[in-house]
């Protein structure tokens, strides 16, 4: 593998929370956690190459045995903490509804769900683009965005309310391909939804959600969350929106949020260990490889969340790919959350990892 200090000469490690470049390909933010959208974790660097040198170990370099104690003494250089990001909004994605308006097929009603843990204002826009250069301004071509409506903190909170008026997007303004951009379009997005609240500091200088203008660029004052759409239709005919991306917006800087697969089934009510948990429902939340610790590692770029921290420190000493889809690792992140009081040690770690990689044949 050659000596330790080559470690030193590998790239430093992909910063996956950083801000939002306007006219990037892919932004990568926080990983998606419910509240907050980013947990305190570190960040493991990109690994080493793991296949054999051809010439042998350098000269001087030592044995086997001699390197892995090298490396053991050394603090490892790579890993990286990451900052915790938390927004006061959060529209549930699979909320998102559209329902035909009474006598008029061509209107949709907008739905959904959405938490709040400060007061906060809604507005919904059709057909509208996202100005990314210009702090996300969002504008609007033939309907105009609807008045933010006031909301107060909560769970669960459902747009529209029972007495207030709802948002309606005419689809017989637009033609069907305009309805559906796809993944790669940078707009216009057919549906655009924005939460907004106040931070402390901007409550502290006076400012108030009555002073926000729909669709305006944003403050440095707010926090938000931008909820992006595409409409399409189903096999029934039925008009059905599909999320392209969520972007929050803190302290004057956008990120787009990455979802993590398989938080939450290792978070929640699942996490809590109750007596109702069913037996499939608890193996989701173990480690795929020694089904006795809680999952709270992700692999990078492929975003599986499928490793206890033990297991993840083994793994990357063996191998570089994902024990899920066997994907190349770049890099693990470390998510805090409650733990599962069953504990393996290193060893039995280390002997549940190769044991995983025969398994794989990887």
């Amino acid at each position: 593998m050659g000596n330790s200090n080559s470690r030193d000469q590998q790239p430093r490690p992909q910063v996956y929370d950083r801000p939002y470049q306007p006219g990037t390909q892919g932004p990568a933010g926080p990983a998606y956690h419910p509240n907050p959208y980013a947990s305190n974790g570190r960040f493991y660097g990109h690994w080493p190459n793991y296949a054999p040198p051809a010439m042998g170990p350098p000269r001087g370099s030592g044995g086997p045995q001699q390197q892995r104690a090298q490396q053991q003494a050394q603090p490892d250089k790579e890993l990286a903490q990451t900052s915790t990001i938390r927004n006061a909004v959060n529209l549930k994605k699979a909320t998102l509804q559209l329902a035909p308006v009474d006598g008029e097929p061509h209107k949709l009603a907008v739905l959904f769900s959405f938490d709040a843990s400060a007061p906060c204002l809604v507005t919904v826009f059709f057909m509208a683009h996202e100005d990314a250069s210009n702090h996300s301004k969002v504008t609007t071509s033939k309907q105009p965005p609807t008045p933010g409506i006031l909301y107060e903190q909560g769970l669960g909170l459902q747009f529209p309310k029972a007495d207030g008026a709802a948002a309606i997007i005419d689809t017989s303004l637009y033609d069907s391909a305009s309805l559906t951009p796809g993944l790669s379009s940078q707009g216009p997005f057919p549906l655009v939804v924005r939460l907004e609240t106040i931070t402390a500091k901007g409550l502290a200088d006076g400012h108030t959600l009555q002073e926000l203008v729909p669709g305006d660029e944003q403050k440095f004052w707010v926090q938000s969350q931008t909820t992006l759409a595409e409409i399409f239709v189903d096999a029934e005919g039925a008009f059905v929106p599909r999320v392209l991306k969520q972007k929050i917006w803190v302290d004057n800087i956008s990120y787009e949020l990455q979802e993590i697969y398989g938080m939450e089934a290792a978070s929640g009510h699942k996490a809590q260990h109750t007596a109702q948990e069913t037996a499939e429902e608890a193996e989701e939340r173990l480690c795929v490889i020694c089904l006795v610790n809680d999952r709270d590692t992700t692999v990078l770029p492929c975003r599986h969340m499928c490793m206890c921290h033990e297991c993840a420190q083994e793994l990357r000493k063996q191998t570089s790919k994902c024990p899920i889809c066997r994907n190349h690792v770049e890099s693990l992140l470390h998510i805090k959350m409650h733990k599962n009081p069953s504990k393996i040690t290193q060893e039995a770690a280390a002997e549940a990892v190769a044991q995983k990689i025969e398994e794989l044949k990887i």
